[in-house]
């Protein structure tokens, strides 16, 4: 399946290649994190592309999206003038507005296959309680069908996520980053992690990343990606024998797990003998 690549150096490997086609896709961090920066990122790998873009904000109009863009020495106006990208800049007070305004503005300017770029989602759903789960999903919903859409949200004060404003689009999301500011100062000073990617792979462990001028974020996925991805078989983890012994319908399961592609091969080898030893346990009784 072609994937949707999203600019950030280093992160489409731990992805698998990049986001999947028609999917929601959330960012979740505090103030500071780039998450800005990841999202115009994200819009000028499809811009570069040709392909059609939208950057929704609730507090940068035109204007102030151009000069973050000058700052880091990408000039998105041209795209501008060229009708490959438009900006809106919107004022929300309840989740309400997510069945009108905002989304007209996006059903008429997307074409299927449009990036959607929602920096931050946080004033729209900073209210949310769990009886609104629905009117989020729908709104999602909405979205996979003209596009694939980067969905930022502002991480609550404190470090606390488990406010609906975080869950709820975190859980309905098809996949979710969290980036950090952890104030250790260089190599430490930002970490990200991926915390999910539906029907997809993804890279498991927590990778240091940076912002630079002209090429944004950066992250340190080098030793990761270098390593051998190993994809293996039921001969490589069992002999003729043992696999004599077990089921058929256990066999093709396990067939199906080796076909992805492991780093340590050593502890995939571990856990799956471990699963056929509590199977066959199992079946004892």
């Amino acid at each position: 399946m072609m994937r949707v690549k999203t600019g950030i150096f280093g992160l489409d490997p731990l992805l698998g290649g990049g986001f999947l086609p028609n999917t929601i896709n959330v960012v979740l961090g505090s103030t500071g994190v780039g998450k800005t920066v990841f999202s115009l990122q994200y819009i000028f790998q499809g811009l570069k592309s040709g392909e059609k873009c939208l950057f929704v904000s609730f507090d940068m109009n035109e204007g102030a999206v151009i000069r973050t863009a000058e700052n880091l020495g990408w000039d998105i106006k041209r795209y501008l003038d060229e009708g490959l990208v438009e900006i809106g800049k919107f004022v929300v007070e309840d989740i309400t507005f997510l069945n009108n305004e905002l989304l007209n503005f996006i059903l008429n300017n997307a074409d299927g296959k449009t990036r959607i770029v929602i920096d931050s989602f946080t004033p729209l759903v900073s209210t949310l309680d769990y009886s609104m789960r629905k009117d989020v999903n729908w709104f999602f919903d909405q979205l996979r069908k003209v596009g694939t859409a980067v969905i930022t949200v502002e991480e609550p004060m404190f470090g606390e996520i488990s406010t609906p404003s975080v869950t709820i689009p975190a859980f309905l999301g098809d996949s979710l980053i969290h980036m950090k500011k952890l104030g250790y100062g260089d190599v430490l000073d930002r970490t990200l992690r991926i915390i999910k990617h539906r029907n997809s792979w993804h890279a498991e462990g927590v990778f240091p990343y940076r912002i630079f001028k002209g090429l944004g974020i950066v992250v340190d996925s080098k030793y990761y990606i270098e390593g051998v991805k190993k994809r293996m078989k039921l001969s490589d983890v069992f002999t003729e024998k043992e696999i004599e012994k077990i089921p058929k319908d256990l066999v093709e399961k396990i067939e199906l797990a080796l076909e992805e592609g492991f780093y340590n091969e050593e502890e995939v080898k571990h856990l799956i003998r471990w699963v056929v030893k509590c199977y066959q346990e199992r079946t004892k009784f």
